[in-house]
């Protein structure tokens, strides 16, 4: 019988690694864990950056822009904090901030600053827009570089967002003023409008568009170049019409030597605008522009003024240019309306001369029918009433020609 083959032994229970072979086994099998999870939670975060710049890219509102930046920057990175101040040409636009509490340090329009808090700067085309921060994170150990970057990647969206904003906001604006130009010349030059009316209708339609506090319309006459004279008012400002100012050193006499718009941040901190906040204590930027001759009254120079109180923002270059340009349109228009008004004056004046002429001629005709009548009767009666009818037609002759030296002198 041939040999059998010897039988194979059974497996042990385990495969038997080396203690330290297997300890470095579990500490790969450990990172890689802790990697895996380290790239989760980096898709995760990423996934937030991408639905919170699509957040804020949703809006083209600026305030609601503003709004959407902040809740979306204090979500990334878990802060209990945020606060975002958009800024232009060294003005402070807008500032909205979520969730700041009293024990919060704030400097600079309320942004906070000091320990476990993120700064970072809204920037489009190398001009920074703003500042977003960031406070008092919600997880231990505060904020992490992670979390900087993030909030770095979301404020370049957001300045380039908010320049958008800042563009549209421009053209509206732009498009409003040019519309309130155009009505305002349409009112104008439709006579419909009296003439002591025109310069309030001005006032009025400046204030709507401007979303201001209040306008009024100065005038400084050759006669009185000291004194500035309110010829008109209007907004909360209307009973400064009527009122009188020293000119030297005013805010009229700064547009009047400026030839140009003239822009006061606040009015508080400006000697030129002391008689304003004197008489409206309420009242921080102002905007004067100088009119045309297009105002009645003694000759003079006029300035218009606009105000806006605590909290309202401040006025810009945009709306100093934009209120030159209607001021120049709407002091034209006025100056054409009284051009036109002269001349269906003098309209009138020369149908009533043709008037006269006409009916003096048919006077006078009649008055010589009369003499040639009486002349022939004369030839018919006494010396002695034929002498007293000429004599009535002679002075019926000097009537005649009295008439025409008056009606066609020379």
């Amino acid at each position: 019988m041939p040999d059998q083959p010897e039988p194979i032994a059974a497996p042990s229970e385990g495969l038997a690694f080396p203690s330290v072979a297997r300890l470095e086994l579990d500490e790969l099998l450990d990172q890689l864990i802790a990697r895996a999870t380290e790239v989760k939670l980096t898709q995760g975060r990423l996934r937030h950056l991408l639905d919170a710049t699509h957040h804020i890219t949703a809006g083209h509102d600026l305030d609601d822009l503003v709004r959407r930046i902040v809740e979306s920057a204090r979500t990334l990175v878990g802060a209990r904090h945020a606060a975002l101040a958009v800024v232009q040409d060294g003005r402070l636009l807008r500032f909205v901030q979520e969730g700041t509490g009293p024990g919060d340090v704030t400097v600079d329009g309320g942004l906070p600053y000091g320990d476990g808090v993120l700064d970072v700067p809204l920037r489009a085309g190398g001009v920074v827009q703003g500042n977003l921060v960031v406070a008092e994170s919600e997880h231990d150990g505060g904020f992490a570089a992670d979390d900087e970057q993030l909030l770095t990647a979301l404020a370049g969206a957001a300045g380039i967002a908010v320049e958008n904003a800042l563009l549209l906001d421009t053209a509206r604006r732009r498009e409003r003023w040019q519309a309130a130009s155009a009505r305002l010349s349409s009112d104008l030059l439709s006579g419909e409008i009296a003439p002591e009316a025109e310069v309030q209708h001005l006032l009025d339609t400046a204030v709507d568009v401007a979303r201001a506090y209040g306008a009024a319309v100065t005038r400084v006459t050759d006669a009185d170049p000291g004194t500035a004279h309110v010829v008109a008012a209007a907004g909360r400002l209307h009973d400064w019409a009527g009122r009188t100012a020293a000119s030297p050193g005013s805010i009229t006499q700064a547009a009047l030597d400026a030839d140009g718009p003239v822009l006061i941040a606040d009015a508080l901190d400006d000697p030129r605008t002391t008689g304003v906040v004197h008489r409206a204590p309420e009242v921080r930027s102002v905007l004067a522009v100088p009119l045309a001759t297009g105002t009645s009254g003694p000759p003079g120079r006029s300035v218009l003024i606009l105000a806006r109180t605590v909290g309202d923002e401040a006025f810009g270059a945009v709306e100093a240019e934009m209120l030159l340009g209607f001021a120049a349109h709407a002091t034209t228009a006025i100056e054409l309306a009284q051009g036109r008004r002269d001349r269906e004056a003098v309209h009138v004046l020369e149908e009533r001369e043709q008037l006269v002429l006409s009916l003096s001629e048919q006077v006078v005709r009649r008055v010589q029918r009369v003499g040639l009548a009486l002349t022939s009767s004369a030839s018919g009666v006494d010396a002695g009433l034929r002498d007293h009818l000429l004599a009535q037609v002679s002075e019926l002759d000097d009537v005649v020609r009295a008439v025409r030296d008056t009606v066609l002198p020379g």
